[in-house]
């Protein structure tokens, strides 16, 4: 066994391999589950990875936090910290879901603040200063302005008029729903495809 691998390592075949190990992984389940079940699992699946990221990055961006004099890598550990924590709640929080649904539940005051926590990382990472001596890039700065000038318009937007979009949605079904037809759908009131 060899424990000093000398050979390069490339993030796309990172990506390639992890991609095609959990689609084939994912289909291979799917063929026989329901979606329901699939879902359930990728989701359980998905904690797993995004706690090990926070034990992973934990110290360093506790110290990266209480750091006098902060630097880029600092802000973009702290925010990675905080959008795997927010990821890492909004997927247990989908997750009790899917095994206690309820409407109060799902509109629970809660759920806002842990999607928040992804903003803030979001945040952290736009501001994290650049080349620039530094300080942050003004187009980071410009951008962040854009984009929560437009997310704002959006959301009042999404507020005032209040779109049905299920019939957008019910076009998808052929191409989203449930390829195998393993039934699940079915048993909540949905008619096969």
């Amino acid at each position: 066994m060899i424990y000093q691998d000398d050979t390069p390592v490339r993030i796309k075949g990172t990506i390639y391999w992890a991609a095609l190990l959990l689609f084939l992984g994912y289909q291979l389940c799917n063929f026989f589950v329901p979606n329901s079940d699939m879902i359930l699992a990728a989701r359980v699946m998905a904690a797993g990875f995004y706690a090990v990221v926070l034990y992973v990055y934990g110290p360093d961006a506790w110290r990266a936090l209480w750091k006098n004099d902060p630097i880029s890598s600092d802000y973009l550990i702290v925010g990675i910290w905080l959008s795997f924590a927010s990821h890492l709640g909004q997927t247990a929080y989908s997750i009790a879901y899917r095994l206690a649904p309820s409407d109060w539940f799902l509109n629970s005051e809660i759920v806002s603040f842990i999607i928040m926590g992804s903003v803030v990382g979001a945040a952290l990472h736009i501001c994290a200063p650049g080349s620039l001596d530094g300080q942050v890039p003004r187009r980071n700065r410009i951008a962040l302005g854009i984009g929560v000038g437009i997310a704002t318009l959006v959301v009042g937007l999404l507020l005032i008029t209040r779109p049905d979009i299920r019939p957008l949605i019910e076009r998808t079904r052929p191409y989203i729903g449930d390829w195998f037809h393993t039934g699940a759908l079915r048993g909540l009131g949905v008619p096969p495809a």
